[in-house]
């Protein structure tokens, strides 16, 4: 099921599973779409599953699914992202705090990194999901946005996940926080086009400690 052109990494230091604060234009605002809908975000065949997830909207989907699949952190395994999602991870060594794999390009020079966070005396699981550009943080994320930022907003909310945007210093929209039972969840908006208004997309999602 591994792809051995898909990069992979451990980590023996402290993680920051997502990323920095970004601008995002105000008008994120959620519309309720039925394009893709928590429905159609969180389904996904046995068959899909045999593989890693080959797009983003795949990976997003999946992503959600594993969320949904759970009632607290402590049941997130290797194994169980491995049935949900199709991505099967390394080993975590000892002194390793983080494993991860990623996947090939996705259009448009962007790729994904999935990141698991093994239970520790200092943390609980954690599994976060990174769109990262090979060039470009702020590139044209026209590629990846099938599954835009409502869609995940949709998804998580049919969850039964409470909300709250968290804004930085000077006002700008740093991320969306969604709480429920032990989970806390990042979600990180981009523009399509950065610095321009328009369709949000989802730079990264992960769990928070």
């Amino acid at each position: 099921m591994t792809d051995p052109r898909r990069p992979r990494f451990h980590c023996a230091a402290t993680v920051v599973l997502l990323s920095a604060a970004m601008l995002v234009a105000a008008g994120c605002a959620h519309t309720g779409r039925q394009e893709h809908g928590a429905d159609a975000i969180t389904e996904a065949s046995d068959a899909e599953r045999l593989a890693a997830p080959t797009t983003a909207a795949e990976m997003g989907r999946r992503f959600l699914k594993l969320i949904g699949s759970i009632k607290s952190r402590d049941e997130l395994t290797p194994e169980l992202i491995r049935q949900v999602t199709g991505i099967a991870l390394d080993e975590v060594k000892p002194g390793e705090l983080i494993t991860g794999v990623g996947s090939g390009d996705l259009g448009g020079g962007w790729r994904y990194m999935f990141s698991f966070v093994p239970e520790s005396v200092s943390r609980r699981p954690g599994v976060s999901v990174h769109f990262q550009h090979q060039e470009d943080r702020w590139a044209d994320m026209s590629a990846i946005c099938e599954l835009d930022f409502d869609d995940y907003h949709d998804a998580l909310k049919a969850m039964g996940f409470d909300d709250t945007p968290i804004h930085g210093e000077i006002g700008e929209l740093r991320e969306w926080r969604y709480y429920k039972s032990d989970f806390v969840i990042s979600v990180v908006p981009q523009n399509v086009v950065a610095g321009q208004a328009g369709r949000v997309c989802v730079q990264a999602i992960g769990t928070l400690n």
